[in-house]
């Protein structure tokens, strides 16, 4: 995780919030970043509701996460913010490998979360109803499918919102801290848990996530961190009983 900082000795300080004009240019407002993704939040229930009733299981998933994306997506759009540049998009194979080994890391983290918050709390009903759920669903190449791509967009749209849109905006005013711990809390909120486990795994998860994406300043690092531990998490579900 240690890493030297790529920015040159003469480079402006990036800290207390202040961010390069060039760089982000101020250009979401975390006022307008938190609202939006309040909105986002309801937004993501009607329209999810509405997928899940027209098309099924396996079609809401893949396009929740889709739809996590647009309200943010469109702001930025509309607001003509150089997307890539300001969400720090890489897309070096360094930065995939180096996501992909992250994600191993990450993983093991979150297991010794969960199960010390199980140990704690008792096991989440919402945990196991949605872990018998992916397992039903991947006994069929379609389902399979279905949730392979859910899970890896997972990675990308929630990555884009709650990091680089979220995150982002709230650091280009305030304290990487602050801007660390309120996106993680919204992290936490859109995976809700009424036995808290999976909520409080997730405020863990969007602190280590935040910190990836700060310290390697790579939207992609970030992504594919997140994608990666899904995705071995699902092989390790389904290939151990």
């Amino acid at each position: 995780m240690l890493q030297k900082s790529f920015l040159h000795k003469n480079a402006p300080k990036c800290e207390k919030g202040t961010r390069l004009t060039e760089e982000n240019g101020n250009a979401v407002s975390p006022i307008a970043a938190i609202l939006i993704i309040v909105a986002t939040f309801f937004f993501t229930l009607f329209a999810g509701g509405i997928v899940l009733s027209m098309f099924g299981y396996g079609a809401s998933i893949i396009g929740g996460e889709i739809l996590l994306t647009l309200l943010p997506l469109a702001y930025m759009v509309q607001r003509r913010v150089n997307i890539p540049k300001y969400v720090k998009i890489d897309a070096s194979s360094k930065s995939i490998i180096l996501g992909i080994v992250l994600g191993v890391c990450a993983l093991f983290a979150n297991v010794v979360v969960t199960t010390s918050l199980v140990l704690i709390l008792g096991e989440s009903e919402a945990i196991q109803q949605t872990n018998k759920l992916i397992v039903d669903m991947s006994s069929s190449m379609e389902g399979l499918a279905a949730v392979i791509i859910s899970l890896s967009l997972a990675g990308i749209c929630e990555e884009f919102v709650f990091r680089g849109f979220l995150q982002n905006a709230i650091n280009s005013r305030y304290s990487f801290k602050t801007a660390l711990i309120v996106s993680s809390l919204a992290f936490a909120f859109f995976h809700f848990d009424p036995e808290a486990v999976y909520m409080i795994s997730a405020f863990a998860m969007g602190l280590l996530l935040g910190y990836i994406y700060h310290h390697w300043r790579s939207y992609t690092v970030a992504a594919v961190t997140h994608a990666s531990l899904n995705l071995i998490a699902l092989a390790l579900t389904l290939l151990i009983p």
